[in-house]
């Protein structure tokens, strides 16, 4: 990828030509490898420039060829490198040296070479642990949506008949999915919902483009505390993979999570429903790193295993209107959610070999995501001698609010200096389509099942696809 260097990388940060000559007018030595130039240590003053002017000259036009987090991690990898610091510390340390010493002064010889370990050495892949955070907390809150609704459809129908409760009834998709149309048999319900998900993200120039799939387990149960009022909790499980493209590594993460849901409504058809959840992710990261500058090869895995707090709260109303046999539901709703990653440190597969002592220290670091979505859902009622088929179609407008642009602060762990860099997470995009098709069938004795499909649309670079089903009983 080819960024264009006429313009700062953000703009919080100088143009990178400026801030090295001011570093190499800062009277620090940068020490190099002697298979790269003559002599292993050049004095950077400005008595001395000759000899340095065209290795930053080279190192420049690497980050010239780099990725935007791969010219953030090589401008304080230079700043570090020149000061010379490491080579005199500890064995890691003089590690780390040697390393640095082969991107910096390598560029000299190869470019190319030192641009490819720049984009290797930024961990940009940690920009998708916010994406699984914010679908695995979409699905617990579409899955409490949908369940509130089955309930206040079922108290509303009182004790006509069934098939005019069924006639009423609103098959839920809507990335979650539940069945529909249940009779209220008892003032305890419980149902278990099983969702696979799958989809793709392109490469942006803040992330590299990765696969994911994604399965999870739901069940809950809840309790009818009047005709108005009723209230619940849910328990579910969530296991994600991500596969990052050009063999660049993998993501995993395991989470666990509890969701208390409540909702109020009235017979006119109006309601207000509500959700709080709670959820542990521990996450599994490895970043394989690749590269070759001027005949040294590295060949690492940086390993890491970052724990995440993901809290949502979502609120919404809306309206059941009844055009028998059809239901017509427009409905507004908001919903939160903050990822919060606890700081990690990575270890190196080799750390003698070339690249060894390039591991990072990842700071704590929270994701927030404040989403509308407004949207309509129509359903049908379809008699049949089994039971009543309830086909649907919803569409909601989604909006993000927040989920800014945010930087990822670290450091190298074998810098002695300690020089600090970030990382530049992806820019979302605030306004995109949910659309939802689903069948749910309403049998005796209080049973319901139900199948549903979920895609986004209109969503820049990402290609999501899920499919539910579920069974819940009345008792």
């Amino acid at each position: 990828m080819l960024i264009d260097r006429s313009r700062p990388l953000h703009p919080a940060a100088p143009a990178p030509r400026a801030r090295w000559r001011t570093l190499c007018f800062c009277g620090g030595v940068l020490s190099l490898p002697g298979t790269l130039l003559a002599q292993p240590a050049i004095p950077v003053g400005p008595d001395n420039a000759g000899p340095v002017a065209p290795l930053v000259s080279s190192y420049d036009d690497a980050l010239s060829l780099t990725t935007v987090n791969g010219a953030i991690a090589g401008e304080a990898i230079l700043a570090t490198c020149v000061t010379g610091r490491n080579a005199d510390g500890t064995a890691r340390n003089q590690k780390f040296q040697d390393d640095c010493d082969l991107i910096v002064g390598g560029a000299s010889q190869d470019e190319m070479g030192s641009a490819v370990a720049l984009e290797q050495l930024a961990a940009d892949q940690i920009n998708a642990q916010n994406s699984a955070a914010v679908r695995a907390a979409g699905v617990g809150v579409a899955m409490v949506q949908n369940r509130l609704q089955r309930i206040r459809l079922a108290e509303r129908a009182g004790d006509e008949d069934p098939f005019m409760i069924a006639s009423r009834g609103v098959l839920s998709t809507a990335s979650g999915g539940a069945a529909s149309a249940d009779l209220a048999a008892g003032p305890f319900g419980g149902f278990f919902n099983y969702e696979y998900a799958g989809g793709d993200e392109d490469q942006t120039a803040y992330q590299p483009g990765y696969d994911f799939s994604r399965w999870s387990l739901a069940a809950g149960m809840d309790y009818r505390v009047n005709e108005r009022l009723v209230s619940g909790l849910a328990v579910r499980y969530s296991n994600e993979d991500a596969n990052f493209d050009s063999n660049r590594g993998e993501l995993t993460g395991d989470s666990w999570g509890l969701l208390g849901y409540a909702s109020y409504f009235l017979p006119s058809g109006l309601f207000i429903d509500g959700s709080i959840g709670y959820a542990n992710t521990g996450y599994e990261l490895e970043r394989r790193i690749d590269y070759s500058i001027a005949g040294s090869t590295a060949h690492q895995l940086a390993k890491s295993d970052p724990d995440a707090d993901v809290w949502n709260l979502s609120l919404g109303a809306g309206y059941d209107l009844f055009l028998n046999p059809f239901t017509l539901t427009p409905a507004l709703r908001l919903s939160y959610v903050e990822n919060s990653v606890d700081g990690y440190r990575e270890t190196m597969s080799d750390p003698t070999g070339v690249g060894g002592a390039m591991a990072l220290a990842v700071d704590s670091h929270t994701y927030d995501s404040l989403t509308s979505n407004l949207g309509v859902q129509i359903s049908r009622a379809i008699s049949t001698e089994s039971g009543i088929l309830l086909p649907q179609l919803r569409i909601g407008w989604i909006h993000e609010f927040q989920n800014d642009q945010t930087r990822v602060g670290a450091t190298f762990v074998n810098d002695i200096n300690q020089q600090p860099l970030y990382v530049l997470t992806d820019k979302p995009d605030h306004d995109y389509f949910d659309l939802g098709l689903g069948l749910s069938g309403q049998f005796s004795n209080g049973r319901s099942a139900f199948i549903a499909y979920n895609t986004l649309l209109g969503y820049e670079d990402v290609n999501y696809h899920a499919i539910t089903a579920g069974v819940r009983l009345e008792f």
